[in-house]
Formats: structure tokens, C-alpha cells, sequence
């Protein structure tokens, strides 16, 4: 079922282009509203940026890499998706942006109030130390663990596992010693149910 659903969706993107002179976000239904067709407008977009849709089980129903900087709007037909509760993701640099909709009975309902921010880690090694920072506004639980193999043969070894709790700005250094010298690598579980994971040497 879901992979019916992934061709329909992106078959039935319609148009993707650049304007200037609209709103960071705005959603607009074209035409009949039964035909269930919707404009996505994002403002101030960079080349590389993400633009995607999940379901609520996190399964891609459309991902696409934006192309071009600028303002960028999206024309979609929901007509495929059955009831259910979905999202748009914008993935920026440093942060995604979540953009929550429903579909119920042939119509579907935004609620851009709803829209909420999850920042990425900043990871940086200098000098055999890790230096870690996220912002986390609403204070979940965020797991990190580190990972190490002396080869390359990705058989990794937990050397730490914590999860932060109640923070907002969270900041870590971890000395990792000079003796083990070799592969790393970072896995940070954010409040969203995402993963993001990382890999250096020294």
C-alpha cells in the first residue's frame, strides 16, 4: 500500500517552481476542493534543502532535494492518501521544520500554528576532543552514544551511551583518548524520532 501511494503522490506533483513575494509558509487549496489539490510556499530556500512528506508511521510518501535558492512553492494533489494524519518535512542546515496535516473524508486540513522546529546536532572534533551542541526547546530526551573501531571493517564498539534530559541548550565535550586511534562514530537520537549519526577519524 505504501509504495501505491509514494507513485501516486509523485506522479500527481504538478508543478515545482520560484516566485518572490510570498510568506515563509502558506498553504492554499486550488480549484475544487475535492480534487483535494494544495500549494506549499516556502521562502528563502537554499539549493540542497529537502522538501518531503510522511506518514505517521515516518514512512516517505515523497522526498525531493530543492534545486534552485529562492522562494519555493509546490503544487501536490492529496487525492491518494487515505484518511489519516501526515507531515511535511523542510529540512534546512541546521534545523527541520514539521508541517502536520489530516486528511479525513476527501478534504484535507493544515494547521500552520501547529509547525514545529527540531534542531540538528553540531558535531566537531579538534584536538581529540568531541565537541557536541543541540538546541532542544521542548527539553526531551536525547540519547547520544559513541561508537569506535580501530579497522575498517565497521564493527563498532560502544564507548559511552547517556541521554540528556530537561535541557534546552545542550553542550558536550568528550576526550577521547590518543592511545585509540581510528574510526568513530556519533549517533544522536533526537526528540523527533529521528536519528542522526556521524562519522571521523583521528
Amino acid at each position: 500500500m505504501n509504495k501505491i501511494i509514494t507513485l501516486s503522490i509523485c506522479l500527481l506533483v504538478i508543478t515545482s517552481s520560484f516566485a518572490s513575494n510570498f510568506s515563509d509558509l502558506t498553504f492554499s487549496k486550488d480549484g475544487d476542493k475535492s480534487k483535494m489539490e494544495i500549494t506549499l510556499t516556502l521562502k528563502d530556500v537554499k539549493a540542497g534543502q529537502k522538501l518531503s512528506i510522511k506518514d505517521e508511521k515516518g514512512v516517505f510518501l515523497f522526498n525531493k532535494t530543492i534545486i534552485e535558492s529562492g522562494v519555493f512553492y509546490n503544487r501536490f494533489d492529496l487525492s491518494a492518501l487515505p484518511n489519516g494524519t501526515y507531515h511535511f518535512e523542510h529540512e534546512k542546515e541546521h534545523y527541520v521544520k514539521h508541517i502536520p496535516f489530516t486528511v479525513f473524508n476527501g478534504e484535507v486540513d493544515f494547521d500552520s500554528a501547529k509547525a514545529t522546529v527540531v534542531y540538528k546536532p553540531s558535531l566537531r572534533v579538534k584536538n581529540n576532543i568531541l565537541y557536541l551542541s543541540k538546541l532542544d526547546l521542548n527539553k526531551d530526551v536525547v540519547g547520544v552514544e559513541i561508537y569506535y573501531t580501530p579497522t575498517t571493517d565497521k564493527n563498532y564498539r560502544l564507548l559511552h551511551s547517556e541521554d540528556i534530559k530537561d535541557t534546552v541548550k545542550i553542550e558536550r565535550t568528550y576526550r577521547l583518548s590518543g592511545q585509540h586511534k581510528g574510526n568513530y562514530k556519533v549517533v544522536v537520537n533526537a526528540n523527533n524520532g529521528e536519528t542522526y549519526v556521524e562519522y571521523f577519524k583521528i
